[in-house]
């Protein structure tokens, strides 16, 4: 499994019964839930960093309803796909909030007969409570993606989605020929609830810059419609964008009331690091 290094200065962490060390005598306690805070106070630039507790606790329960599966599966198709059969994984999720995407990855790499070993970060602390809460398997810490808090080149898969995060970052984690899986919302995405939203709800664009490092193996879209069954499966997608927070009571109520169906369309990219 990944090694934590210490955000102060860089040198391995060494796990003993109280927490995180380092050589140099820095010190991090281990959370009763197991993960590790690696976040830095200038690294804040709140006291409450990252998604609220509402946005994360309605991601968690739409994310486990099922309804964004297909993603998940995809990501790990294509880890696979790029892997020799069988060889061993370290899979790190860069903004992983409440966890969901690495387990349903690491669980179907698994089940491809891969030996994986799991972690992930995010800058919010009661996303990772609530990860390091549920799926014991995998490594967590509170950490920010522009400083991951892994050792050079020690990782092979870095999965993305809808985080921000550093390219020389995440370049110095991977190992050569190593996989850098990016999620963005594709043009289509959700856009039938921007538009009970906003009179002109503006479409995202696709970020297809090239990075330098990294070669393209992948540039491709995912489409699916998703039916939403009941009022609460509703609020749950609402509460967890921040579309959200651009709506009136009025358009709260009648998203609740009369958005059956939306369409998911999600931009994936999949970088190789370059030799």
């Amino acid at each position: 499994m990944n090694m934590w290094i210490c955000p102060a200065c860089r040198a391995r962490l060494h796990q003993d019964d109280a927490g995180f060390r380092c050589e140099n005598g820095h010190s991090y306690d281990k959370a009763k839930e197991g993960y590790v805070n690696l976040l830095l106070a200038h690294q804040k630039r709140s006291k409450e960093p990252g998604d609220n507790k509402q946005m994360i606790n309605a991601r968690r329960a739409f994310l486990e309803g099922g309804f964004y599966q297909p993603l998940a599966h995809r990501l790990a198709h294509i880890i696979h796909e790029h892997s020799a059969d069988g060889a061993p994984l370290d899979l790190f999720d860069a903004g992983c909030g409440e966890g969901y995407y690495l387990d349903v990855i690491k669980q179907s790499l698994v089940a491809q007969g891969h030996e994986v070993a799991s972690s992930g970060c995010d800058i919010a602390k009661v996303a990772i409570q609530k990860a390091a809460k549920k799926y014991k398997t995998s490594a967590f810490c509170v950490a920010s993606t522009y400083a991951l808090p892994l050792a050079d080149e020690s990782t092979n898969a870095l999965v993305q989605v809808f985080a921000p995060s550093s390219e020389t970052e995440v370049h110095r984690v991977l190992q050569a020929n190593g996989l850098w899986l990016q999620v963005n919302p594709a043009s289509n995405h959700l856009h039938q609830l921007k538009a009970m939203i906003y009179d002109a709800a503006q479409d995202h664009q696709k970020h297809q810059q090239e990075i330098d490092g990294f070669s393209v193996l992948l540039d491709e879209e995912l489409n699916f419609d998703i039916s939403l069954p009941d009022p609460q499966s509703t609020l749950n997608l609402l509460m967890m964008t921040p579309f959200y927070w651009s709506a009136s009571e009025a358009q709260l109520a009648e998203i609740q009331e009369n958005l059956k169906q939306v369409s998911a369309h999600f931009h994936i990219r999949v970088l190789q690091k370059l030799n």
